[in-house]
Protein backbone atom coordinates (compact mmCIF):
# COMPACT_ATOMS: atom_id res chain seq x y z
CA UNK A 1 0.00 0.00 0.00
CA UNK A 2 1.56 3.53 -1.07
CA UNK A 3 2.85 4.70 2.11
CA UNK A 4 2.08 8.24 0.88
CA UNK A 5 -1.76 7.47 0.22
CA UNK A 6 -2.53 7.19 3.92
CA UNK A 7 -1.43 10.20 5.67
CA UNK A 8 -3.02 12.09 2.27
CA UNK A 9 -6.64 10.38 3.12
CA UNK A 10 -5.83 10.93 7.19
CA UNK A 11 -5.49 15.07 6.29
CA UNK A 12 -8.95 14.67 4.66
CA UNK A 13 -10.36 13.62 7.70
CA UNK A 14 -10.16 9.66 6.83
CA UNK A 15 -9.18 7.70 10.26
CA UNK A 16 -6.17 5.26 9.61
CA UNK A 17 -8.58 2.48 9.50
CA UNK A 18 -11.19 4.15 6.71
CA UNK A 19 -8.34 5.12 4.80
CA UNK A 20 -6.80 1.29 4.75
CA UNK A 21 -10.22 0.12 4.19
CA UNK A 22 -11.25 2.42 1.29
CA UNK A 23 -7.18 1.58 -0.57
CA UNK A 24 -7.87 -1.98 0.11
CA UNK A 25 -11.12 -1.98 -1.52
CA UNK A 26 -9.66 0.43 -4.42
CA UNK A 27 -7.33 -2.35 -5.21
CA UNK A 28 -9.54 -5.38 -4.81
CA UNK A 29 -13.53 -5.10 -5.43
CA UNK A 30 -16.17 -5.83 -5.51
CA UNK A 31 -15.40 -7.18 -1.72
CA UNK A 32 -17.24 -8.12 1.35
CA UNK A 33 -15.94 -7.55 4.98
CA UNK A 34 -14.19 -10.70 5.41
CA UNK A 35 -12.55 -9.86 2.34
CA UNK A 36 -11.49 -6.39 3.08
CA UNK A 37 -10.71 -7.39 6.87
CA UNK A 38 -7.51 -10.21 5.15
CA UNK A 39 -6.26 -7.82 2.83
CA UNK A 40 -6.34 -4.55 4.76
CA UNK A 41 -4.96 -5.82 8.36
CA UNK A 42 -8.11 -4.50 10.05
CA UNK A 43 -10.11 -7.29 12.81
CA UNK A 44 -13.08 -8.57 11.43
CA UNK A 45 -14.96 -7.60 14.26
CA UNK A 46 -14.21 -3.56 13.30
CA UNK A 47 -14.57 -3.74 9.75
CA UNK A 48 -18.19 -3.72 9.10
CA UNK A 49 -18.75 -0.94 11.70
CA UNK A 50 -16.15 1.04 9.34
CA UNK A 51 -17.89 0.03 6.19
CA UNK A 52 -20.94 1.17 7.35
CA UNK A 53 -19.17 4.65 8.51
CA UNK A 54 -17.92 4.83 4.59
CA UNK A 55 -21.09 3.97 2.99
CA UNK A 56 -22.95 6.86 4.99
CA UNK A 57 -20.91 9.34 3.75
CA UNK A 58 -20.14 7.62 0.15
CA UNK A 59 -16.95 6.72 0.28
CA UNK A 60 -18.16 3.15 -0.61
CA UNK A 61 -21.19 1.64 -1.64
CA UNK A 62 -23.41 -1.70 -1.57
CA UNK A 63 -23.66 -3.95 -4.79
CA UNK A 64 -24.60 -7.03 -3.52
CA UNK A 65 -26.55 -8.42 -0.80
CA UNK A 66 -26.07 -12.45 -0.48
CA UNK A 67 -23.22 -11.81 0.69
CA UNK A 68 -22.66 -8.25 1.17
CA UNK A 69 -20.20 -6.90 -1.20
CA UNK A 70 -18.70 -3.56 -1.14
CA UNK A 71 -17.14 -1.51 -4.13
CA UNK A 72 -15.20 1.49 -3.83
CA UNK A 73 -16.00 5.49 -4.68
CA UNK A 74 -13.71 6.09 -7.96
CA UNK A 75 -11.04 8.54 -7.07
CA UNK A 76 -12.11 10.75 -9.51
CA UNK A 77 -15.59 11.06 -8.11
CA UNK A 78 -13.77 11.46 -4.33
CA UNK A 79 -12.19 14.32 -5.26
CA UNK A 80 -15.27 15.77 -5.87
CA UNK A 81 -16.46 15.11 -2.85
CA UNK A 82 -13.73 16.11 -0.42
CA UNK A 83 -13.54 19.18 -2.47
CA UNK A 84 -17.16 20.35 -2.07
CA UNK A 85 -16.84 18.90 1.73
CA UNK A 86 -13.62 21.10 2.22
CA UNK A 87 -15.10 24.30 0.69
CA UNK A 88 -18.22 23.81 2.22
CA UNK A 89 -16.17 23.39 6.11
CA UNK A 90 -14.12 26.48 5.33
CA UNK A 91 -16.72 28.40 3.97
CA UNK A 92 -18.82 27.64 7.78
CA UNK A 93 -14.93 28.39 9.53
CA UNK A 94 -14.48 31.66 8.10
CA UNK A 95 -18.06 32.82 8.93
CA UNK A 96 -17.92 31.73 12.19
CA UNK A 97 -14.42 33.78 12.73
CA UNK A 98 -15.15 36.31 11.42
CA UNK A 99 -18.12 36.87 14.54
CA UNK A 100 -15.07 36.19 16.88
CA UNK A 101 -14.01 39.38 18.69
CA UNK A 102 -10.08 40.04 18.57
CA UNK A 103 -7.75 42.55 19.01
CA UNK A 104 -4.90 41.21 17.04
CA UNK A 105 -2.84 43.75 14.83
CA UNK A 106 -2.94 42.96 11.37
CA UNK A 107 0.60 44.47 11.20
CA UNK A 108 2.27 42.15 13.45
CA UNK A 109 5.36 40.50 12.67
CA UNK A 110 4.85 36.43 12.28
CA UNK A 111 7.28 34.34 12.63
CA UNK A 112 7.21 31.29 10.16
CA UNK A 113 8.99 27.89 11.33
CA UNK A 114 9.71 25.13 8.54
CA UNK A 115 11.17 25.35 5.12
CA UNK A 116 8.32 23.87 3.76
CA UNK A 117 6.03 26.49 5.58
CA UNK A 118 7.70 29.29 3.94
CA UNK A 119 6.62 27.94 1.11
CA UNK A 120 3.18 27.94 1.63
CA UNK A 121 3.23 31.06 2.66
CA UNK A 122 4.66 32.19 -0.24
CA UNK A 123 2.55 30.14 -2.61
CA UNK A 124 -0.24 31.78 -0.80
CA UNK A 125 1.12 35.28 -1.01
CA UNK A 126 1.82 35.42 -4.61
CA UNK A 127 -1.79 33.47 -5.32
CA UNK A 128 -3.38 36.27 -3.75
CA UNK A 129 -1.71 38.88 -5.28
CA UNK A 130 -3.66 41.61 -7.44
CA UNK A 131 -1.12 43.52 -8.57
CA UNK A 132 2.29 43.55 -8.32
CA UNK A 133 4.99 40.59 -6.77
CA UNK A 134 8.50 41.66 -6.11
CA UNK A 135 10.87 39.24 -5.12
CA UNK A 136 14.82 38.53 -4.63
CA UNK A 137 15.21 34.26 -4.61
CA UNK A 138 17.54 31.62 -5.00
CA UNK A 139 16.96 28.88 -7.43
CA UNK A 140 15.64 26.49 -5.22
CA UNK A 141 12.58 28.28 -4.41
CA UNK A 142 12.32 30.04 -7.37
CA UNK A 143 11.76 26.62 -9.30
CA UNK A 144 9.30 25.46 -6.36
CA UNK A 145 7.12 29.10 -6.61
CA UNK A 146 7.76 28.95 -10.46
CA UNK A 147 4.13 27.82 -11.68
CA UNK A 148 2.69 30.19 -8.67
CA UNK A 149 4.26 32.85 -10.57
CA UNK A 150 3.24 31.93 -14.10
CA UNK A 151 0.17 31.85 -12.88
CA UNK A 152 0.06 35.16 -11.45
CA UNK A 153 1.72 36.95 -14.86
CA UNK A 154 -1.70 35.57 -16.39
CA UNK A 155 -3.91 37.16 -14.03
CA UNK A 156 -1.74 40.10 -14.92
CA UNK A 157 -0.09 40.63 -12.09
CA UNK A 158 3.55 42.91 -12.33
CA UNK A 159 6.38 40.67 -12.01
CA UNK A 160 10.23 41.78 -10.96
CA UNK A 161 12.32 39.14 -9.64
CA UNK A 162 15.99 39.59 -8.56
CA UNK A 163 18.36 37.11 -7.77
CA UNK A 164 22.18 36.09 -8.14
CA UNK A 165 21.75 33.10 -9.04
CA UNK A 166 20.99 31.50 -12.75
CA UNK A 167 17.48 31.53 -13.32
CA UNK A 168 14.90 30.61 -16.41
CA UNK A 169 13.77 33.65 -18.13
CA UNK A 170 10.28 32.95 -18.60
CA UNK A 171 8.26 35.07 -16.20
CA UNK A 172 8.03 38.28 -15.43
CA UNK A 173 11.12 41.40 -15.46
CA UNK A 174 14.21 39.25 -14.44
CA UNK A 175 17.45 40.36 -13.56
CA UNK A 176 19.99 38.20 -12.26
CA UNK A 177 23.81 37.73 -12.60
CA UNK A 178 23.23 34.28 -13.46
CA UNK A 179 25.97 32.42 -10.88
CA UNK A 180 25.84 28.90 -10.37
CA UNK A 181 23.58 28.31 -7.41
CA UNK A 182 25.91 25.71 -5.79
CA UNK A 183 29.36 27.89 -5.74
CA UNK A 184 27.69 30.52 -4.59
CA UNK A 185 25.90 29.13 -1.72
CA UNK A 186 29.69 27.56 -0.58
CA UNK A 187 30.34 31.72 0.33
CA UNK A 188 26.77 32.99 1.05
CA UNK A 189 23.68 31.62 2.57
CA UNK A 190 20.15 31.68 0.69
CA UNK A 191 17.58 33.77 1.22
CA UNK A 192 14.19 35.08 0.02
CA UNK A 193 12.56 38.69 0.20
CA UNK A 194 8.50 38.91 -1.05
CA UNK A 195 6.80 41.69 -1.60
CA UNK A 196 3.21 41.80 -2.69
CA UNK A 197 1.19 44.41 -3.48
CA UNK A 198 3.08 46.25 -1.55
CA UNK A 199 1.45 45.21 1.14
CA UNK A 200 2.68 41.95 2.50
CA UNK A 201 6.59 40.82 2.79
CA UNK A 202 7.90 37.49 3.23
CA UNK A 203 12.00 37.97 4.03
CA UNK A 204 14.64 35.42 5.84
CA UNK A 205 17.33 33.21 5.30
CA UNK A 206 16.40 29.99 3.63
CA UNK A 207 17.58 25.88 4.39
CA UNK A 208 15.75 23.19 3.82
CA UNK A 209 15.02 22.53 7.52
CA UNK A 210 12.22 22.62 10.25
CA UNK A 211 14.10 24.51 12.39
CA UNK A 212 14.34 27.34 9.43
CA UNK A 213 12.63 30.64 10.25
CA UNK A 214 11.37 33.75 7.99
CA UNK A 215 9.00 36.68 9.14
CA UNK A 216 6.10 37.40 7.71
CA UNK A 217 4.34 40.86 7.88
CA UNK A 218 1.38 43.32 6.88
CA UNK A 219 3.78 45.83 9.18
CA UNK A 220 3.62 48.85 6.46
CA UNK A 221 7.13 50.03 7.77
CA UNK A 222 9.07 46.59 7.41
CA UNK A 223 7.27 46.15 3.85
CA UNK A 224 9.00 49.54 3.08
CA UNK A 225 12.39 48.34 4.51
CA UNK A 226 11.87 44.74 2.30
CA UNK A 227 10.70 46.67 -1.11
CA UNK A 228 13.79 48.83 -0.68
CA UNK A 229 16.04 46.26 0.20
CA UNK A 230 15.58 44.73 -3.62
CA UNK A 231 15.23 48.13 -5.24
CA UNK A 232 18.75 48.83 -3.46
CA UNK A 233 20.12 45.19 -5.54
CA UNK A 234 17.93 46.20 -8.19
CA UNK A 235 19.74 49.97 -8.01
CA UNK A 236 23.58 47.58 -7.71
CA UNK A 237 22.65 45.76 -10.37
CA UNK A 238 21.94 48.30 -12.81
CA UNK A 239 25.11 50.71 -11.70
CA UNK A 240 27.35 47.58 -12.49
CA UNK A 241 26.29 46.27 -16.01
CA UNK A 242 25.16 50.33 -17.44
CA UNK A 243 21.49 49.45 -17.14
CA UNK A 244 18.57 52.13 -16.93
CA UNK A 245 16.63 51.21 -13.92
CA UNK A 246 14.55 54.01 -13.33
CA UNK A 247 11.68 52.63 -15.49
CA UNK A 248 11.62 49.40 -13.37
CA UNK A 249 12.03 51.22 -10.00
CA UNK A 250 9.70 53.81 -10.33
CA UNK A 251 7.00 51.47 -10.70
CA UNK A 252 7.99 49.67 -8.09
CA UNK A 253 7.78 53.46 -5.77
CA UNK A 254 4.60 53.73 -7.75
CA UNK A 255 6.45 56.99 -9.29
CA UNK A 256 8.11 58.05 -5.63
CA UNK A 257 11.55 57.86 -7.31
CA UNK A 258 11.16 61.11 -9.70
CA UNK A 259 9.85 63.29 -6.46
CA UNK A 260 12.86 62.54 -5.12
CA UNK A 261 15.05 63.05 -7.96
CA UNK A 262 13.74 66.63 -8.07
CA UNK A 263 14.77 67.51 -4.52
CA UNK A 264 18.21 65.80 -4.94
CA UNK A 265 19.07 68.29 -7.84
CA UNK A 266 18.24 71.38 -5.92
CA UNK A 267 21.13 73.26 -5.01
CA UNK A 268 22.54 71.03 -2.04
CA UNK A 269 25.92 70.15 -1.05
CA UNK A 270 26.50 66.60 -0.06
CA UNK A 271 28.65 65.93 3.18
CA UNK A 272 31.08 63.54 3.78
CA UNK A 273 32.73 63.45 7.20
CA UNK A 274 35.14 60.77 8.66
CA UNK A 275 35.77 61.07 12.33
CA UNK A 276 38.92 60.17 13.92
CA UNK A 277 39.73 60.50 17.84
Amino acid sequence: MNEKLLPALKSFGFTSNEAKTYLSLLQNNPATGYEVSGKSGIPRSAIYEILKRLESTGMVSCVDTNPTRYIPLPPDHLFDLLENKFTSNLDTLKDSLRNVNTDLEIGDLWNIRGYDSMVDRARTMIRNAKQSVYLSIWRNEYEKLHVDLRDAEKRGVDIVIFSFCELPIDVGTIFTYNLDSRRLQDVWSSKILLVVDRDSALLGGVEMLPTNKVAWTRNSAIVAIALNYIILDLTLFGQRYKIEMDPVISEMLQGDIHNLDDLLTEDHKPLIHSFKG
